[in-house]
């Protein structure tokens, strides 16, 4: 079994890729920076879950499904 971090981390990057956004777009989509993107998706920090909402709203999921490990989304 990954860290949560680790699948968290996955997660972020293959939702962000099966929606067709770069980091940049994806920023800018949730009012973020893309630098602040690249940082959550290396693992350099990790974001709140009041931030994570916002992504997931992008993408219409649930934050329950950025920790549960998956094949893809």
């Amino acid at each position: 079994m990954k860290a949560i971090k680790e699948v968290l981390i996955e997660n972020l990057i293959s939702l962000r890729k099966e929606h067709k956004l770069t980091q940049l777009e994806l920023a800018e989509k949730i009012g973020y920076s893309d630098k602040a993107v690249s940082r959550w998706e290396h693992g350099e920090v990790l974001p709140d879950v009041e931030t994570l909402d916002t992504p997931l709203v992008t993408y219409g999921n649930l934050l329950s499904a950025l920790l549960e490990e998956h094949d893809g989304f």
